[in-house]
């Protein structure tokens, strides 16, 4: 059987979405080379506008004293424009094991667009959690986007 969906519903479905099972490892340390961490792939908008972007993931571990989390619009931070910083510039405290939600409200153009969360640490090796989300594996991190 069809379903059909009213007005105020679709507008909140998804433009896109993506997840990873697997954490990611940061090492680099600065934005203009950050580690890209999750990536929603090209996707079309057709109406320009406000858009939020929402992640998730398990965990969020930092450097050897920090880690900065960003979103760039375009494959890596090294070829995208940076949109906005997520998490600011985190310490320890502010980090482990928090299960991170972040979010950002971005200005998209009518067409093609692709959205990376990229991130970098001081020094030493950070994370950004992922898993499969079996018995004892932390849950698939996530990006999707919708329409505000």
């Amino acid at each position: 059987m069809p379903i059909q969906l009213e007005g105020n519903v679709i507008e909140h479905l998804d433009f896109v979405h993506a997840s990873i099972t697997s954490e990611v490892s940061i090492t680099a340390t600065s934005s203009a080379t950050g580690d890209t961490c999750i990536s929603t792939g090209v996707f079309g908008i057709t109406n320009p506008g406000d858009y939020y972007v929402e992640i998730f993931t398990p965990y969020l571990t930092k450097g050897t004293t920090n880690l900065d989390v960003e979103l760039f619009e375009g494959a890596t931070a090294a070829t995208g424009t940076f949109l906005t910083t997520l998490t600011g510039h985190m310490t320890g405290s502010d980090i482990l094991g928090s299960c991170p939600n972040l979010s950002a409200l971005v200005t998209l153009a009518a067409g093609s667009h692709r959205l990376t969360v990229t991130a970098f640490v001081d020094g030493g090796t950070g994370k950004f959690g992922a898993g499969t989300g079996a018995t004892g594996q932390p849950p698939p991190a996530r990006i999707r986007v919708r329409s505000t």
